[in-house]
């Protein structure tokens, strides 16, 4: 496997009403939508990551931290599809820190459906200064909320992925549109996880797998000036995906076939 294990869900019932009731712990119901899912009823990695972001947003908005620390950056996102379920789905996501910077951190989010749908994330998240341009430090009272479900440790970059696309990597026709960008004006994140749903349709047999662990992970901000390609190379279970600007690798993805007993 890509990468390293994610932690586990906190299920220690005493310690989860608590984390719960501070807010640490953030739950809620999303209703999985027609454009989130593939022609084969297949929730797409693209859906996942809009879920994301939005439970996020609304997580910042529940603590009361959503003026204070209002921008953020994510560095890497993992997403494992374990259960396809049935779709469209009924969505119960939960969302906690599983591990703190003093300017970033781990966020993990559970999302378990009604019909069988079973999904669990990661993602590096920078707290990002929109005037600089740089990574703000968090507040300690943050940290000390948000971070109360967080493993113990400083949470330090690790890249998963090599960004030097592979020399027999192929182009797969991908287009940048206005609406990608976001209100930072970078390209959205849900649009990188559309061009790793781009390649994926190239390689029938591994789409219709599962568990399948989706991996995108940004290296610089890709603008649409960039006129950016796409690059894809398999090897065995593994897909890797490049998009890239000229020269430089504005992210490096994959998606790679789990064993089915990483599903149980």
């Amino acid at each position: 496997m890509i990468g390293e294990p994610l932690p586990p869900r906190i299920t220690e019932p005493g310690r989860r009403a608590e984390l719960l009731d501070s807010g640490a712990i953030y739950t809620a119901q999303r209703s999985v939508r027609g454009d989130a899912v593939s022609p084969d009823r297949r929730l797409k990695f693209d859906g996942v990551a809009r879920y994301l972001q939005d439970t996020g947003q609304d997580h910042l908005r529940h603590v009361d931290y959503e003026d204070i620390h209002p921008y953020w950056v994510v560095r890497r996102t993992v997403i494992e599809i374990l259960e396809g379920g049935e779709q469209p789905d009924i969505l119960t996501v939960e969302r906690w820190g599983s591990k703190m910077g003093s300017r970033w951190c781990n966020v993990r989010i559970g999302i378990d459906g009604q019909k069988g749908t079973r999904i669990e994330t990661e993602a590096f998240w920078i707290n990002f200064n929109i005037d600089t341009l740089t990574p703000s430090a968090l507040s300690d009272t943050f940290l000390s909320t948000f971070g109360a479900a967080a493993e113990p440790g400083v949470l330090r970059w690790k890249q998963w992925l090599d960004p030097k696309p592979h020399p027999d990597a192929v182009e797969v026709p991908f287009l940048l549109r206005a609406a990608d960008l976001d209100i930072i004006q970078h390209v959205n994140n849900a649009v990188y996880w559309t061009a790793l749903e781009e390649a994926l349709a190239t390689q029938p047999d591994l789409r219709e797998r599962l568990p399948l662990r989706g991996i995108v992970e940004h290296n610089s901000a890709l603008q649409l000036e960039d006129e950016p390609r796409l690059l894809a190379h398999r090897d065995g279970d593994v897909l890797y995906v490049w998009f890239m600007a000229g020269d430089r690798t504005a992210a490096a993805m994959s998606v790679e076939a789990l064993p089915v007993e990483a599903a149980e």
